[in-house]
């Protein structure tokens, strides 16, 4: 019986086998650890015969800077069901002054405001607030508030998908809270003011797509820099290769550093690092995405030990508040390129349609990168398959990815809505293969991005070679 690579592949890992583990129809060359030092305009040429030197990649780096200025005066809750709460207050001790409250999210539906422009301190609760799911008991969203301050104001929500908005005003002096499970139902009713058929919908799946960029919130990537030997003047060469609005821009002109003996450079934000020393412009710290290759110089020998590199993209619970810690992508350590000529494969998952108390609310994000470790300079094209590992059958939509440029990375976000996966299907297997022709084809690496809807921690995955692993 003639089996098909991917009807091989499933078959395996429903058996509990790596997908990766089956005999590639390519040759397979050993994984280069100086490979790519010539490659990105970059690095600098190193003789023969010179200290030894290898290259490592951080294969996801990612910052983002809100337009609003970051966590300020909205707290978004319900992400998989989006809504926008804002408060305005009035102080009636003083002069009837007025200001904005300063958002302070805990959970996926519930957090507080502030109000710092009369108490001076942003991380003080002055207005709760918590919105539930209630549409299986009465097909409504349901809003609770309350408070602990008799200050004037008004709570503002607006349901993201359906477009309904309501205002809940408190007098002065001590009103208690409230609550509402009739304002807000699982999709806008028919009349004024109602979405055109099928907006609502979109409108979900827009919300859903941007989940992963967090909105509302900053996104940073620190990274750890290593020399673990007891070697000095060894050197790192950092080179970003990064998109901003979607559109690949480029690799940067290496930027150095030095380390001693058992030496770390360390950044909490390392793509504002790369704009302080002009390696990057603002718009990059304001919205970019891509990876970054680190090549050292002068370590003793090849060992990869020797020089490595970590990184963790994140965002802080509150940005007022620093010290309430962060939430993000589990630490991506530095890799030898994982790189395949064919095929990479991996295991995506979705559960935002049916959340469950063991895997809760997670859906998954793809990126795929052309790494061009044999520096062909050519773009490469993919295509995306998912197949339900239950079946082995295909599932949804061939996603193509065209054109993606050496050392871009391509990134969908909310794959199984991108695919058109039914929602009965919560795990698909992934496939990447490339769509050239040639021997003279670049290489590609991708990953999954595996986040919880409701708290945004975010699992990173490798994907594995699957054919002409390289």
């Amino acid at each position: 019986m003639k089996f098909s690579r991917h009807t091989l592949a499933i078959a395996l890992a429903a058996l509990g086998i790596a997908a990766a583990a089956f005999a590639s129809d390519v040759p397979v060359a050993p994984r280069a650890k100086v490979g790519r030092l010539a490659l990105r305009n970059a690095a600098r040429t190193k003789d023969a015969t010179a200290t030894a030197s290898y290259s490592v990649e951080v294969p996801y780096v990612q910052s983002f800077t809100p337009p609003n200025g970051g966590q300020g005066g909205t707290l978004v809750l319900n992400q998989a069901h989006s809504f926008n709460v804002s408060l305005a207050a009035t102080d009636q001790h003083n002069n009837n002054a007025t200001g904005n409250g300063v958002a302070l999210p805990q959970t996926d539906t519930f957090g507080y405001f502030s109000l710092p422009v009369f108490t001076q301190n942003p991380s003080n609760p002055e207005v709760f607030v918590k919105i539930l799911d209630g549409t299986t008991i009465n097909g409504n969203y349901w809003v609770f508030y309350g408070h602990l301050t008799d200050l004037i104001y008004d709570l503002s929500v607006t349901d993201n998908v359906t477009g309904i908005q309501h205002t809940y005003h408190k007098d002065a002096g001590n009103e208690p809270g409230g609550f509402d499970t009739t304002t807000f139902p699982a999709t806008a009713p028919s009349g004024a003011g109602a979405q055109a058929p099928g907006a609502a919908s979109a409108n979900a799946k827009a919300t859903r797509a941007t989940t992963i960029l967090t909105p509302n919130a900053y996104l940073r990537t620190s990274v750890d820099i290593s020399n673990n030997t007891s070697t000095d003047g060894v050197s790192a060469q950092l080179q970003y290769c990064y998109s901003t609005a979607g559109a690949f821009v480029g690799c940067t002109n290496p930027v150095s550093v030095s380390l001693g003996h058992f030496d770390n450079f360390h950044q909490d934000d390392v793509v504002g690092y790369l704009a302080s020393v002009g390696a990057v412009p603002q718009s990059a710290v304001n919205d970019s995405m891509g990876t970054l290759l680190v090549t050292f110089f002068d370590l003793p020998t090849l060992q990869g030990w020797e020089g490595t590199v970590s990184a963790n993209t994140y965002n802080r619970v509150s940005e007022v508040d620093p010290q309430r810690g962060t939430v993000g992508c589990g630490v991506v350590p530095s890799l030898f390129f994982e790189s395949a000529l064919t095929t990479v494969v991996g295991t995506a998952r979705d559960t935002v349609p049916s959340p469950s108390a063991e895997a809760g609310s997670i859906q998954s994000s793809l990126g795929v990168h052309n790494t061009d470790a044999k520096g062909t300079g050519q773009p490469v094209s993919v295509n995306v398959t998912l197949y339900d590992p239950s079946s082995g059958a295909q599932v949804g939509n061939v996603i193509p990815l065209n054109n993606i440029a050496p050392g871009e990375l391509r990134v969908v976000d909310d794959l199984f809505t991108a695919a058109a996966v039914p929602t009965s299907v919560t795990t698909a297997i992934v496939f990447v293969d490339t769509t050239n022709t040639g021997t003279n084809s670049p290489t590609i690496e991708g990953f999954i991005l595996d986040q919880d809807t409701n708290s945004l921690d975010t699992r990173y995955h490798e994907m594995l070679c699957a054919a002409g692993c390289f």
